[in-house]
């Protein structure tokens, strides 16, 4: 499969518009033209995580954290950017990372998390602002031609709303025009006022496809001057955005929240912050480093899973009388590569790619108990 083509598939599920402008998700090294027979999935990008990625002969790396984080000066391949970087050229390797855009997207990481501790009821805990990122483009096309414009406003990335694809409405009318001595009109007559029969055609558009929907509607459409409108929308709460909440219902007992927490993210130590909640109804989460969104889980939710807590935001969450459960950020982020091995039995893409999953890659933290590490 060429990797361009997968990442496209990819991208029109977690698009790089969700992405915060400070990262930097997205093609990180390589050729997207290459094929690919085997896809490697990872946390991070390091040198054992590369060696593994080439003893499975993949082609493709696919990481939750950008190899890239931030644009190299130099590529001095003495540097550990630069070896990375070198190593990933010399064995025509291609690395695609999907970070703040697959935290926040309908799906990714926070929803995959959120099944996995059984919560309902799940919205975004911080939705994403939608203001200036959709658009509706409307035409009028007759009602034979309405099937093949809309499969290709589809194509052209049109008419996805949350996990739905395929939206649009259509409503039937009457349109007018008169067509003058230099047109060559679809319908109607030359010199004359026609009346025809059309349907109002409406799909949504993000912005970043806006332009290719325009260049669809052109080509697909029968008319030689097809009219169309253009509408930006300001939508209501997304529910797209970082972390999650739900609810227990009925009531989760705290002793049988931990295991579950304990077993979802193969952990044996947990740091908390305030009391055991006992039982508990409602839950926020959110992956990674989500200790900012404090106030926020603590408006909504009793409990709070998130990681890298530090002492200030501690004590924040005390003051607010939030319950916070730190399961560390490699645990939170590492189910990363089960979400996207699932992912691709889903798209039903294995019968095309191998897929492998990372078994080198290890928490740098341990806890020591009377001399021992666990």
């Amino acid at each position: 499969m060429q990797i361009g083509s997968l990442i496209e598939r990819l991208e029109s599920w977690a698009p790089l518009r969700l992405a915060e402008s400070w990262d930097s998700s997205g093609l990180q090294v390589g050729n997207p033209e290459r094929k690919a027979n085997a896809v490697f999935l990872c946390l991070d990008v390091s040198e054992v995580v590369l060696d593994e990625a080439i003893s499975h002969g993949a082609h493709l790396i696919l990481s939750h954290h950008p190899m890239l984080f931030t644009p190299p000066k130099s590529l001095d391949i003495r540097s550990k950017t630069g070896k990375l970087v070198h190593k990933c050229l010399v064995n025509d390797l291609t690395v695609y990372s999907m970070h703040t855009n697959l935290d926040k997207v309908t799906g990714g990481m926070n929803d995959y998390v959120a099944k996995c501790l059984e919560m309902n009821d799940i919205s975004a805990l911080v939705p994403s602002s939608t203001e200036g990122l959709y658009y509706k483009l409307v035409t009028f096309v007759p009602p034979d031609y309405r099937e093949p414009l809309l499969e290709a406003l589809f194509q052209a990335g049109g008419g996805r709303i949350e996990a739905y694809e395929g939206c649009s409405f259509s409503s039937p009318g009457e349109g007018t025009f008169f067509a003058g001595e230099d047109t060559s009109p679809f319908v109607g007559e030359k010199g004359k006022l026609s009346r025809v029969g059309e349907m109002r055609v409406e799909v949504l558009f993000p912005s970043d496809a806006l332009q290719k929907g325009i260049k669809a509607l052109k080509s697909s459409h029968p008319y030689e001057v097809p009219a169309f409108d253009i509408y930006p929308l300001t939508l209501p709460k997304s529910l797209q955005g970082f972390g999650r909440v739900g609810t227990y219902e009925p009531p989760l007992p705290w002793a049988s929240l931990l295991a579950r927490i304990r077993e979802v993210f193969s952990l044996s130590d947990l740091r908390v912050v305030g009391n055991a909640v006992d039982p508990v109804s409602h839950m926020a989460i959110c992956t990674g480093s989500g200790a900012s969104f404090i106030s926020q889980a603590a408006g909504v939710a009793e409990v709070y899973i998130t990681g890298d807590v530090r002492f200030h935001e501690a004590q924040e969450a005390e003051s607010l009388g939030l319950t916070v459960i730190d399961a560390g950020h490699f645990a939170l982020e590492r189910i990363f590569v089960d979400l996207m091995d699932a992912w691709f039995e889903k798209e039903g893409l294995k019968s095309l790619l191998k897929v492998f999953k990372s078994t080198v890659e290890r928490d740098p933290f341990t806890f020591i108990h009377g001399g021992e590490n666990h």
